[in-house]
């Protein structure tokens, strides 16, 4: 295990991620990026680009969120962006007389139905950003095969019990707030209210205020456990349950109790981890330092293509 330092640390607040929930497309919806993939009965966006393998499949935030890295990753191999059910193009959560909103085992699953049904190739990267931390835990430990590597990006969040420093929702990314994990409170503070969300394409601004505007719903700490408890009846608390799987984990300066302890047990996830600092982010690493998360990938997916040793 190495530990890589990038840029000049400043503890900065982490913030949950904002998810959205979109209803029926209005007239003014813009084109999709990708194409819709049917999952079993609904679509779902897949926003491809590049040649080569391993694929790069990105579980988190939003499709165009990613526009500082995607293209970027494009360079070396091919790499897949993707809207869960009830975000951006895709249609929305099915909802059912037992559900209205979707449970962590909803969104591996959909996950997975995309992959198996979209015409893209493994072996597989896997990159979770936030809750997609989560997501692709919980996928690599249901789904190991075709899956050399992961890149974990600032993964905050605790499990089990009341969080000790409940985040604030109010206020802005300008108004520092000293730092904590991510708790119960449901924080609607996102990638437009980051400093570098300039840095975006304007398209891509605009869509991001578009898919926003389509009566969003943030990720809840109901499903932050429900993901725990998965993850939990899953590994059985064994050490290491990615085995020598390639795994690299992008942390930030974050110096709320308990945060450094939740990177330390991510490490310990695969005999074979790496800890990246991004010292110049917020909790929205793909804007303020995507440069970190290429590299990463670049070297997961380098790695993945050395031949194993005898």
């Amino acid at each position: 295990m190495k530990t890589l330092r990038v840029g000049a640390c400043t503890a900065l607040l982490l913030f949950l991620v904002f998810m959205a929930r979109s209803q029926t497309p209005g007239p003014s919806q813009p084109p999709p990026l990708g194409t819709l993939v049917d999952v079993g009965g609904y679509r779902v966006h897949l926003y491809c680009i590049g040649q080569g393998t391993p694929t790069v499949v990105i579980v988190g935030e939003f499709s165009f969120d990613w526009q500082l890295v995607q293209p970027e990753v494009a360079k070396f191999t091919r790499v897949c962006t993707l809207d869960l059910s009830g975000t951006a193009w895709s249609d929305p959560f099915k909802i059912t007389p037992e559900k209205s909103t979707p449970a962590c085992s909803d969104r591996v699953d959909e996950i997975h139905r995309l992959i198996t049904k979209a015409p893209i190739e493994g072996p597989y990267v896997l990159v979770g950003f936030s809750v997609g931390g989560l997501w692709e835990r919980i996928y690599a430990a249901e789904y190991p095969d075709n899956i050399p590597g992961m890149v974990i990006v600032d993964h905050a969040f605790q499990g089990g019990g009341a969080p000790p420093h409940p985040a604030s929702a109010s206020g802005s990314l300008r108004g520092y707030s000293p730092p904590a994990l991510i708790s119960q409170a449901p924080i609607a503070i996102g990638f437009e209210d980051d400093s570098n969300f300039s840095k975006l394409p304007q398209r891509d601004r605009e869509l991001h205020t578009w898919a926003l505007s389509q009566h969003p719903i943030p990720v809840d700490y109901e499903m932050v456990a429900d993901c725990f408890s998965a993850i939990e009846r899953m590994t059985g608390g064994r050490p290491y349950p990615l085995g020598n799987m390639h795994l690299v984990v992008i942390s930030t300066p974050n110096e709320a109790r308990g945060y450094a302890e939740l990177q330390a047990k991510l490490l310990n996830l695969s005999h074979n981890s790496e800890h990246v600092v991004a010292w110049k982010s917020t909790h929205m690493v793909p804007i303020d330092e995507p440069e970190v998360i290429v590299e990463a990938i670049r070297e997961v997916v380098g790695g993945s293509k050395k031949p194993s040793a005898p």
